[in-house]
């Protein structure tokens, strides 16, 4: 009942951002879109802000729209830093959550599938070295590398200032390509899933290595046996 739950929260989600994607496309062709989000104030760009961080919180919902949404209705620069800002807030509540409250809060806020994930990286955290090879192998996915930071030995210092220099590329190019869809020019489009991919693979390899040789890895391979 409750993966139903959660897999219908994302779908609406999905829709909803979409939705305003299409919107403030339409709004770019009719030349409106800078009236209309000056006519908001600052409030649309903290609303921004404040859904970026609820995206990395809440884990079901999928953030990598907002950035796209972020680069078509503010821009390259300033769509990128609101991103960024939603990400560093979003990063330091999941690290806190998970710090101060632990496996009962954050399981509710990630669902149980998610949750399991946080678990398996949190149990190989527990070095500065680990983290970063963490932190490339989950490149496009802050939520999980934060969640499981703050359920191991790492400092909050720490985190935050391996956590957020990997949040640049990823807010910056998926902005960028949010104003490039919005302006009907997509032909750089497939330098992101091929960046990510690249930079994923070897952060997986690198903590492969490291579960291969953790207490984690021979519990699996005893259940395994059984």
């Amino acid at each position: 009942m409750k993966k139903n739950r959660n897999s219908l929260l994302e779908i609406i989600w999905f829709v909803v951002i979409l939705s305003l994607f299409i919107f403030s496309l339409k709004m770019i062709r009719n030349g409106d879109l800078p009236q209309i989000v000056s006519s908001f104030g600052i409030l649309a760009p903290v609303i921004l802000v404040g859904l970026k961080a609820s995206t990395l919180i809440i884990a079901p919902l999928g953030g990598s729209p907002l950035y796209f949404l972020a680069g078509a209705m503010f821009g390259n620069l300033q769509g990128f830093i609101l991103c960024f800002l939603g990400d560093t807030i979003g990063s330091a509540g999941c690290f806190f959550i998970s710090r101060k409250f632990g496996d009962k809060i954050v399981r509710k806020l990630a669902g149980d599938k998610f949750f399991v994930q946080i678990k398996k990286y949190a149990n190989l955290l527990g070095d500065t070295k680990s983290f970063i090879k963490a932190r490339i192998a989950v490149f496009n996915i802050p939520e999980l590398s934060a969640y499981a930071a703050g359920l191991s030995p790492i400092s909050f210092l720490k985190f935050m200032l391996i956590q957020m220099p990997f949040s640049i590329p990823v807010s910056f190019l998926l902005v960028f390509f949010g104003s490039q869809i919005a302006n009907l020019s997509l032909k750089y489009f497939f330098l992101y899933p091929l960046i990510l991919s690249f930079f994923a693979l070897g952060g997986f390899v690198a903590l492969y290595k490291d579960y291969e040789s953790s207490e984690e890895f021979l519990k699996d391979e005893k259940a395994k046996e059984i």
